[in-house]
């Protein structure tokens, strides 16, 4: 016997014994003088009962209702949005008072250092030459912005207590002002078009806190902010993860009589002392109902199944798919209070329907949940997350339920049209002009006769002529060698808005296009990411090549829709470069995807082509212009295109709302 068995059998018995007790005194008043024992035995029980109960009141007013916390697969993952952490330092020192002093000295070093870019992009001169300007406050007619760069701090200052905060003025305030009137000022003098900015949805009820921390305005405690993975930020079950069709994670007492309890003991223990039938018949009323709460059927989940469909068998990434989940009860006995939530993976967005249900079944009775998600690349087993309770409410079960059905998204990597690429080739055939003549389709040049020419390429029209033998030769065509190259770092993972595709998602989708066109012009085509996990695909040709790429696209976990888990370097720094350049073929060419949201991947894109690799770079620009910190990152971002494209680097500049095809035929004649 156990001793939640144990417990219910003595808590049923003593109720009972009340009960009795309390109906004796009210029929017979003087039968109490008939117990073997003295009132004070009766009334040190009494007390005992009432200290107790009281005990039991204070546990419930200081505790919480035990119950399982279920996830909001209706809302969006949420992905940071670029300048996010520019705002979030602006609002610690204005709002918080924290971290003034180290925030403050980090703004002004990245402000100073996109001013000096945007200084020697607009004077074409040297690093020292725009420091100069820009300490001299020669670079704009604004004197708040050109102060900006040239004032001293004091002692107190650089200690974080700036004269003004000791005087009681906002000296935080007033630097905010200053540096958005900055970056205004480097806007208008660097040329950076804001005007296609896109569309954020947002609440204008919202605080500043609310925008910046992605949350609606009534989504409770400013202190909790909206993480990339709502499974671990918004449930109290740890994981989803199970590799079983049935796991039971949790049964628990939720607490809901603790109150009723508390109310028994003390009117019980009370009677008892003052000898009140009455109120000792009330408070056994309350150990009847803790009683029904322990004594309840423990609900059974075993016998729930579950089957998922999905109105598209093979869906790409994109795709909005129709999910239906059926629900039936084979247990055998009644489930009255159920809560069924699909747990949909992070990286899907839910665009139609509910993904959850609250209900009861009866024996042999069915549910069904409907709702629409959008699909990312990858393969997908998920559970359904089964809370159920007992008529009481008193017990709760929590399980995971996992349906045979999965789901497998693989990029299509289709042929949208002809994708540019220059004269870095290898020994075979393709689609590149090179300036060798031999074997092809266009005319060269025509050359004496040599042994072992073959007899179709003579110039037969010179042999009448003057009896002299000679060869024709035509431009050969070879093929090149490219690597297509993701940067998925954590910085990488940034989007225009809250149910936006992040940046390497778009960076996937428009990759899986250009290699399918790339192979599909006869080049060599190779896959690799720079990250924490390695990425390296060689290039290569022929079919099953094709078909690895395709799986490699939706499966390997350097290009997964989920950003990678933070790692910390401070003790040991990995360049995330180090495999790719091990591997790299020397003649490839470089397809870099990259939202260029930090230096490091403009560096990138510059080693490479210092080394001699020709450098494509694809840069989906998600960055929008709603506050200061998304402002200065969008002129950080244009100042690194500028910054590649004076080096001789092609860059694309890719809005994702444009079909890139289009963007490759409008650059074309660019680069041409």
């Amino acid at each position: 016997m156990d001793i939640e068995t144990a417990l219910n059998r003595l808590l049923i018995a003593v109720g009972a014994l009340l009960f009795v007790g309390a109906m004796a005194l009210i029929v017979a008043p003087g039968a109490g003088s008939a117990l073997p024992f003295g009132n004070e035995v009766i009334f040190l029980i009494g007390a005992l009962g009432a200290v107790t109960g009281f005990g039991v009141a204070r546990r419930r007013l200081k505790g919480e209702i035990e119950e399982t916390v279920t996830p909001d697969p209706e809302r969006p993952a949420g992905n940071p949005m670029p300048g996010e952490d520019v705002d979030r330092m602006l609002y610690e020192m204005t709002h918080l008072r924290q971290g003034v002093n180290e925030n403050r000295e980090h703004l002004e070093e990245r402000l100073e250092n996109l001013a000096i870019a945007v200084i020697r992009n607009r004077e074409d001169c040297s690093v020292e030459e725009a420091r100069r300007v820009i300490d001299a406050g020669e670079w704009t007619d604004n004197e708040q912005a050109a102060s900006f760069f040239q004032g001293e701090r004091t002692a107190a200052q650089e200690a974080g207590l700036s004269e003004s905060l000791l005087s009681g003025t906002d000296d935080a305030a007033a630097f905010e002002n200053r540096f958005r009137e900055t970056v205004e000022e480097l806007i208008r003098v660097g040329d950076v078009d804001v005007s296609h900015s896109v569309e954020v949805e947002t609440e204008d009820d919202r605080s500043f806190l609310d925008r910046l921390l992605g949350r609606s305005g009534d989504d409770g405690d400013e202190d909790d902010a909206v993480e990339s993975n709502w499974n671990e930020a918004n449930s109290s079950i740890p994981t989803f993860q199970t590799s079983e069709p049935f796991e039971d994670v949790a049964l628990q007492h939720t607490n809901r009589w603790l109150g009723v309890t508390a109310f028994a003991l003390v009117a019980v223990g009370i009677g008892t002392v003052t000898f009140s039938p009455g109120l000792m018949l009330a408070g056994t009323v309350g150990v009847a109902y803790t009683i029904y709460a322990r004594v309840s059927a423990v609900p059974r989940t075993e016998g729930l199944v579950v089957e998922r469909e999905f109105d598209v068998d093979e869906p790409e990434p994109g795709d909005l798919v129709e999910v239906t989940l059926t629900v039936r009860n084979e247990s055998g006995s009644m489930l009255p209070d159920l809560r069924l939530i699909d747990a949909v993976p992070d990286s899907f967005v839910v665009t139609d329907g509910v993904p959850r249900l609250h209900t009861a079944l009866q024996a042999g009775a069915q549910a069904q949940i409907e709702y629409t998600v959008r699909v990312e690349r990858g393969e997908y087993e998920w559970p359904l997350l089964v809370v159920a309770r007992d008529f009481s409410g008193g017990v709760e079960r929590t399980s995971l339920v996992t349906p045979d059905a999965g789901m497998r998204v693989i990029p299509p990597l289709r042929v949208t049209n002809d994708v540019p690429v220059r004269a870095q080739t290898t020994q075979y055939a393709g689609d590149v002009d090179t300036k060798q003549g031999g074997s092809g389709l266009e005319f060269y040049s025509v050359r004496d006769y040599r042994p072992g020419d073959p007899m179709n390429r003579i110039n037969w029209k010179q042999v009448a002529s003057t009896g002299e033998l000679a060869t024709i030769d035509f431009r050969q065509e070879k093929a090149a060698t490219v690597t297509i190259l993701f940067d998925t770092r954590q910085s990488a993972y940034i989007s225009a808005g809250p149910d936006e595709p992040h940046a390497v998602d778009h960076s996937v989708h428009a990759a899986s296009d250009v290699f399918g066109a790339l192979y599909d012009q006869g080049n060599l085509v190779g896959v690799a990411a720079f990250d924490t996990v390695p990425c390296w695909y060689a290039p290569g040709a022929g079919s099953e090549h094709l078909e690895n790429a395709r799986m490699l696209f939706a499966q390997h976990p350097a290009l997964s829709p989920r950003p990678p888990e933070r790692q910390d370097h401070e003790s040991q720094y990995i360049d995330p470069m180090t495999h790719v350049r091990r591997r790299l073929p020397s003649t490839s060419q470089i397809f870099l995807f990259s939202p260029l949201a930090d230096d490091y991947a403009a560096e990138v894109a510059r080693r490479l082509d210092s080394e001699g690799h020709l450098v494509t770079v694809i840069s989906p620009d998600v960055t929008v212009d709603e506050t200061v910190g998304q402002r200065l990152t969008r002129i950080e971002r244009t100042a690194r295109v500028r910054y590649l494209r004076e080096r001789g680097i092609r860059v694309l500049d890719w809005d994702p709302d444009e079909r890139l095809s289009l963007e490759i035929q409008k650059a074309q004649t660019r680069w041409a």
